[in-house]
């Protein structure tokens, strides 16, 4: 079986949400928090931690109508149907947060498209609102990522499985490297040529869906030997 997952921030949505949302609600701190996980001196979950801890005085009215300004891919919702009539599942896997990917997904009428992300909590620290993010996905041997999007795609797939996966950025460095078909934009593209990873590039999901369709129609679609070992060796030391 054919498997797809694919990455929300950047890929899904157009924009990276998440940057976009502490940028607005944590002022000039979150910039300097997020140089430092692009230069990957912290990471991912010490970079959500700390600007979720600048983050004051907001309410879930104020982000959701902030979030809301936000579009997806115009061609997502035509690429999970074709994902739909062939029976092949679609997975969103996001290191952003809950919040702002079930409300946009909820928004496009895309609320059945099942994902994983971190999950995003309004608290009341000593009688101002704030922020705090919690990890329900992480890895206990893996310190950068708060969702592990390995061990998810890992999980959800089978031996037989060939398994999909489309991204654009850091958090999507991991995961590539257990699919057999990469499909790449931005900054994923110098990390695959780097590492020696094939992929498609693409734009829009539109690309993602004809070039599926060509390996589909001509029956090309196999395992790509490096991921199958990567797998494999994922599951031997478990």
């Amino acid at each position: 079986m054919l498997r797809v997952f694919c990455d929300f921030d950047g890929t899904v949505a157009q924009k990276d949400i998440g940057r976009e949302l502490f940028t607005e609600f944590a002022g000039t701190g979150a910039d300097e928090i997020a140089r430092q996980y692009l230069n990957d001196t912290i990471t991912a979950r010490e970079c959500l931690l700390a600007e979720a801890r600048l983050v004051s005085g907001v309410s879930p009215a104020q982000l959701g109508a902030f979030v809301d300004q936000f579009t997806i891919d115009v061609h997502f919702s035509q690429f999970r149907d074709f994902c739909l009539l062939r029976d092949i599942p679609l997975v969103i896997l996001s290191d952003g947060l809950d919040f702002y990917v079930q409300r946009i997904l909820n928004r496009n009428h895309l609320a059945d498209c099942p994902f994983f992300a971190n999950h995003l909590e309004f608290v009341n620290n000593g009688g101002v609102a704030g922020l705090e993010v919690t990890f329900p996905y992480t890895d206990s041997e893996c310190l950068f990522c708060g969702n592990c999007k390995r061990n998810h795609m890992l999980t959800l797939s089978g031996d037989d499985d060939i398994i999909v996966y489309v991204g654009d950025g850091i958090s999507d460095r991991c995961p590539i490297h257990y699919a057999d078909i990469v499909f790449a934009k931005k900054d994923l593209i110098k990390y695959c040529q780097q590492e020696n990873i094939s992929y498609f590039e693409y734009t829009t999901f539109l690309d993602v869906q004809q070039r599926l369709e060509i390996l589909l129609t001509k029956k090309r679609l196999r395992k790509r030997r490096e991921a199958e070992m990567a797998r494999h060796d994922v599951f031997m030391q478990g």
